[in-house]
């Protein structure tokens, strides 16, 4: 826990104050939308999860950090330390995440906080854990954020594949989609299970001894 307090103050101020405004923009508009405006799923299903991504991808510096090669040096992995700066972002934009579920789940009575738990994770975290993958591949500084962001935005321009038999299973956002087969919560376990396998590729990366800035 101390490790992922440091983190946090590595990052800095920015991240809470940033994610804060976000998220109190969103609760406003929240507040002040009529009911024809429906913001579960846009907003926990791709907003959230897409901004998440995004900042793991800036915050969260992984080969970029000025400090890389000197931790890569000292450490037979520096799979450890990824790992506890991708907890410290994911968890503080998700603390955001879910002070907004619950507002709106309050003042719109949409859904259950628990549902807009479950539509938001599984996106969240298959697209923050693209953004480590690429962070400790490319050195150039934005890449992460620019490859998620052109991600969701692809994923959503390609919204027509769900006319192809069994896309629905993998499509990132099924429910604000509109869930024709009604297969969001296999399509939540399979997006889970893919971060999982993305996170084994980083292990397996990161567990090189010679692993380092120039690689």
């Amino acid at each position: 826990m101390w490790h992922i307090k440091n983190e946090l103050k590595i990052i800095g101020i920015n991240a809470i104050l940033i994610s804060g405004a976000l998220t109190a923009v969103f609760v406003l508009l929240a507040l002040l939308g009529g009911e024809l405006l429906h913001l579960s799923c846009a907003g926990f299903e791709v907003f959230f999860p897409v901004f998440c991504s995004i900042a793991v991808g800036e915050w969260g510096k992984m080969k970029t950090d000025d400090a890389f090669d000197i931790i890569a040096a000292q450490s037979p992995s520096i799979f450890p330390w990824i790992l506890r700066r991708f907890t410290a972002v994911f968890g503080e934009v998700t603390v955001f995440a879910t002070a907004a579920m619950t507002a709106v789940s309050f003042l719109r009575q949409e859904a259950p906080v628990s549902e807009l738990f479950l539509l938001y994770f599984a996106p969240a975290f298959f697209l923050s854990t693209l953004a480590v993958l690429s962070g400790i591949c490319f050195l150039q500084e934005h890449i992460p954020a620019l490859l998620c962001g052109m991600t969701g935005l692809l994923v959503l321009m390609l919204r027509s594949l769900l006319r192809v038999q069994g896309m629905g299973y993998v499509y990132l956002f099924i429910r604000f989609a509109g869930d024709p087969d009604d297969v969001w919560l296999i399509n939540k376990a399979i997006l889970y299970g893919c971060g999982l396998l993305l996170w084994y590729g980083i292990f397996t990366i990161c567990d090189k001894r010679k692993y380092s800035r120039s690689s």
